[in-house]
């Protein structure tokens, strides 16, 4: 989540703004009018919105020609331009590649680095575009793996600058409050006699005495122990995201690699986040909670891939992460997602590891598939998640349905498999159709349809490719292939199938 510039500005008439835009602060009116007209469409019209953020990236454009040392102007072209390439809904909107327009972004970051190298919400949101960089990067399979470790070792060591910048701006804070508090306590207060003063601390601002133009006024906020939880807590996301790729190319995840990670953030897990979050929220200590539990999670699957530790060791620490108190794990939706994920990639991490015997293992994996399941059963029925969320319980259910029904087939053979194969793809099929029920975007609902297509062929032991052929005259071949390769890769239905 980028940080946003808090500005406050004196109401303009009409007259005013229809002026020709002369000053950085006209620039910076206009843009940020753009940004609000933006932002009210952006849940309705999507591409009005992007209309209107596109204008004000257009208005920053300009006024940096003009301006070039102006850092609100280059800060706010970053920020929209990080906006733009972050938010699923304008995502969908962008008429260049993703990682065209996250370079764009990257560039305008640094440019305002560069106007300002300690700006705490320059650097965080540079490592915000940085980190996106890299998980786009991961899912291509044409870009070296590399690229993204790359991007992600900048993105936390501007993470780690931002947050020095931090702790001195609040050390010195606590420190003005202190020697504020004994200068009070020590002094008889001065009572005020100016009336305009009265006047202008009512209202918050000082007026001006010219009134003729337009006046802007930075809204600093002061730096508190929730600022540098916000941004441990983007430092945990940005290791998360280096786990899962060192997880993913163990090629490119030498152990060393993964013994830094474990000192990096035990600095932050073990010293500095204790403290922050001492008499914090119940809230705060959840969403705390989580980012730890999905953090361990990825390291631990990392470590595994890697030989580091065995699937006792595993087991063991992941299922100790998802045990947190402040998790609250029965009853909140998003921590039900992230356990049941966690157990997914768990199942997958065994059955890639060819060292290993698959049957003796298969006990392992289809407990933590069941886990699974029932923490989706569960997230179901927990009100508040929208459609498309629930729609999410109801895949991950069917996935879990068929990775069960795989190991009751060879090298596994695990019985309880091979003995409820027949309900296992009943159930995959119920799931999968009531996804494809509950999804509103039309792509999901042909996934969904797609894969309750397979269960069935499974079920009546057809061809798939044939069955699927007739059965979807309407899509392409190569959408067809492309759908039944993403199953094999996850592990759902075998290459022979």
């Amino acid at each position: 989540m980028s940080k946003p510039k808090a500005f406050l500005k004196k109401s303009k008439s009409k007259k005013n703004a229809e002026q020709a835009l002369e000053t950085a602060d006209d620039f910076l009116a206009a843009g940020v009018d753009f940004e609000e007209a933006a932002g009210k469409w952006r849940a309705g019209d999507a591409v009005k919105s992007m209309r209107f953020f596109s204008k004000a990236i257009d208005v920053y454009d300009r006024g940096l020609q003009k301006f070039p040392n102006s850092l609100d102007l280059a800060y706010n072209k970053a920020r929209v331009l990080l906006e733009i390439t972050t938010h699923p809904i304008l995502v969908q909107q962008l008429q260049a590649p993703i990682l065209e327009v996250l370079q764009q972004a990257l560039e305008a970051h640094r440019y305002a680095l560069s106007l300002d190298q300690d700006n705490a919400d320059s650097l965080f949101n540079t490592a915000q575009v940085l980190t996106a960089i890299a998980e786009e990067s991961a899912k291509d399979s044409n870009r070296p793996d590399q690229e993204a470790l790359q991007a992600l070792e900048e993105a936390l060591e501007l993470q780690n600058r931002c947050l020095g910048v931090q702790e001195l701006k609040l050390e010195e804070s606590n420190q003005q409050q202190n020697e504020a508090a004994s200068q009070m306590a020590s002094e008889e207060p001065t009572p005020v006699e100016s009336k305009a003063m009265d006047e202008g601390a009512d209202e918050g601002v000082v007026t001006p005495a010219n009134n003729a133009a337009d006046q802007w006024f930075l809204a600093v906020e002061p730096v508190t122990k929730e600022t540098l939880v916000d941004t441990i807590l983007a430092e945990l996301g940005t290791l998360t995201t280096l786990c899962s790729i060192l997880a993913s190319s163990t090629t490119s995840a030498p152990a060393k690699s993964l013994a830094w990670v474990e000192e990096f953030s035990s600095r932050l897990l073990q010293t500095k986040l204790p403290v922050l979050v001492q008499n914090a929220e119940a809230e705060r200590l959840q969403e705390v909670a989580l980012a730890k539990a999905n953090f361990l999670s990825s390291l631990l699957e990392a470590g595994y891939r890697t030989g580091s530790i065995d699937a006792s060791t595993y087991k063991r620490e992941r299922d100790e992460a998802f045990r947190s108190p402040g998790l609250d794990l029965e009853r909140d939706f998003a921590a039900l997602m992230a356990n049941a994920n966690s157990l997914i990639s768990f199942n997958a991490a065994l059955a890639d590891d060819n060292a290993a015997d698959p049957s003796s293992q298969a006990s392992q994996r289809w407990n933590a598939l069941s886990a699974a399941i029932a923490n989706m059963t569960v997230a179901s029925k927990i009100s508040g998640p929208v459609p498309e969320d629930i729609a999410e319980t109801h895949l991950i259910r069917g996935n879990c349905s068929l990775l069960q029904y795989q190991l009751g087939l060879p090298p596994s053979m695990y019985q309880p498999a091979t003995s409820n194969a027949p309900q296992l793809l009943k159930n995959a099929d119920t799931f999968y159709r009531n996804a494809g029920k509950l999804y509103q975007e039309e792509d999901m609902k042909a996934i969904c349809q797609l894969r309750a297509f397979v269960s069935q062929a499974l079920l009546s032991g057809s061809d798939l490719m044939s069955a699927l052929a007739s059965s979807n005259a309407q899509t392409s071949e190569e959408w067809l292939e492309s759908q039944i390769q993403d199953m094999i890769d996850e592990g759902l239905i075998a290459p022979s199938s």
